[in-house]
């Protein structure tokens, strides 16, 4: 009676641990040959099939293809020994999908010792496959990432005390210096002086404020040779925003550093040549033109003096030949004077102050009131912004500039001439346009040449120095002057002014 009520514990026992291990796991039982002989609810929802699909199969019905024959081989090998198998097996459902499960296969041997049945309990791991899948991918992506990174840049990882834990072979080949050399020391082991502590202190300002940081950088190579480098910091935060690690991505750029330097140091040659060659070639003229300016208003005053002195002595013909002396003369003294306005630009000095350039245009136009007799003349003037600028010289801009409008629309039956400023990326330009001969725009590189006419002497009067004159003080004042015209449609001039008041 007691070996009976012992008995009936037993198998309730077993009964109720069957029940909890049917609870917990993915059970299937399984003869000597493989053919499964039971399992559990678990079973069939993870591998979608029924118990009546399953009983008496083996479990090639759920092979994936994924392990290899070696890989199945072992299992049996091992378990046909009597021994437990414990791995992870990826499954494959009724429905295709697949599935991991973390498997122990216990084999319950006979009498003889030989297995006569195998118990496998499974767990569901398939997500975390697909998580460590994931991560697999991103490990090999970043390492990746970090393979081409090192190939193309020279990068350094330092701790946010600024000590270096990691620098790559391109880090040391243009430091010149070796991985052991570097790790553990700060990057002032390369600090080539050049950059003041204002630079450096921003640098780490930003950094430290977890701001991405880039610039250019002169660094000091083991052998005492200079380097540049086009430096991005990048802060990696920890929880509580604070940096953990900085990563420097450098890319050597001492070439063309070096070329912006050469390039620069021409340059400064090159306007030194200049402003000597300018300068003598300003001189030249300005003393040839002075040298010039006695004997040319001799010979014109003495022709005059012939006229009037000899005149009933004079055949018509000798008149006509002193008359051209005469007003040759005086057009070579224009000449000469509008060459020597010309010398005096440079060094005359720049008295830059602010300047209503209205009221410099309202007294241009009143002493061109002359220039405007007897002509059908309709002059507009919009608004005009303050400046910075030499008064004087800008009156001579405008007097040229209004001057000119005035003389090209001559033939106009009504000249129109509008002067007046617009805004343009930013700047103030000032114009004056008129509606007169203008200009072919092919030409138009032509017109601030000194002695540079695009109209013949007897459609138009002038020396040919006034666009000059006027190029000459806006580049001194640090603004560029152009013009647009058509033929027979009129032309404006442009010009802005350093200093504008925007």
């Amino acid at each position: 009676m007691r070996a009976e009520q012992q008995l009936r514990a037993s198998l309730k026992e077993i009964d109720d641990l069957k029940a909890a291990l049917d609870e917990h796991a993915i059970v299937a039982i399984t003869e000597p040959q493989g053919r499964i002989t039971y399992v559990n609810d678990k079973f069939c929802a993870i591998s979608k099939y029924s118990p009546q699909e399953l009983i008496g199969q083996d479990h090639r019905i759920i092979n994936s293809g994924y392990h290899s024959k070696e890989f199945i081989r072992d299992i049996w090998k091992t378990i046909g020994q009597g021994k437990v198998w414990k791995g992870e097996i990826k499954n494959k459902a009724k429905d295709g999908s697949f599935y991991w499960v973390d498997t122990t296969i216990v084999p319950f041997l006979d009498e003889e010792g030989k297995p006569r049945q195998y118990v496998a309990i499974r767990a569901d791991i398939t997500e975390r496959k697909r998580t460590e899948e994931q991560l697999r991918i991103s490990f090999k992506e970043i390492g990746d990432l970090k393979a081409a990174l090192d190939e193309h840049a020279i990068v350094a990882i330092t701790d946010p005390q600024g000590k270096i834990t990691y620098v790559n072979d391109k880090f040391c080949a243009i430091s010149k210096y070796s991985r052991e050399e570097l790790l553990g020391q700060d990057h002032r082991v390369i600090n080539s002086g050049h950059h003041p502590k204002e630079f450096i202190r921003d640098l780490w300002t930003t950094i430290g404020q977890g701001q991405v940081w880039h610039g250019e950088i002169k660094n000091k190579a083991k052998d005492g040779s200079f380097y540049w480098v086009d430096t991005t910091i990048v802060p990696f935060l920890n929880d509580l925003g604070k940096p953990r690690q900085y990563v420097a991505i450098r890319a050597d750029i001492t070439e063309s550093k070096a070329a912006e330097e050469k390039i620069r140091q021409m340059n400064v040659e090159l306007e030194q040549r200049v402003a000597e060659r300018t300068a003598e070639l300003e001189a030249f003229s300005y003393s040839i033109s002075h040298d010039l300016r006695a004997p040319v208003r001799a010979i014109g005053g003495f022709a005059r003096m012939v006229q009037e002195d000899f005149a009933d002595q004079l055949p018509p013909a000798a008149q006509q030949k002193l008359d051209r002396i005469h007003k040759n003369a005086m057009k070579m003294g224009q000449l000469i004077d509008g060459l020597l306005t010309f010398s005096r630009l440079s060094r005359q000095p720049l008295n830059k102050q602010s300047v209503a350039t209205a009221t410099i245009v309202q007294r241009v136009l009143e002493e061109l009131q002359s220039e405007q007799a007897n002509r059908c003349v309709n002059i507009s003037v919009t608004e005009l912004p303050d400046c910075q600028a030499d008064p004087t010289l800008l009156q001579q801009v405008y007097s040229n500039l209004i001057s000119n409008a005035l003389k090209y629309s001559r033939r106009s039956e009504q000249a129109i001439i509008e002067i007046g400023a617009s805004q343009q990326e930013g700047s103030c330009v000032y114009f004056v346009k008129d509606n007169g001969a203008g200009f072919e725009m092919e030409y138009a590189h032509k017109l601030f040449g000194v002695f540079q006419r695009l109209h013949r002497a007897d459609e138009f009067e002038g020396t040919g120095v006034g666009l000059a004159i006027v190029q000459r003080i806006i580049l001194r004042h640090g603004g560029r002057v152009w013009a647009e015209g058509k033929p027979n449609k009129g032309a404006t001039f442009y010009f802005t002014l350093g200093g504008v008041h925007e």
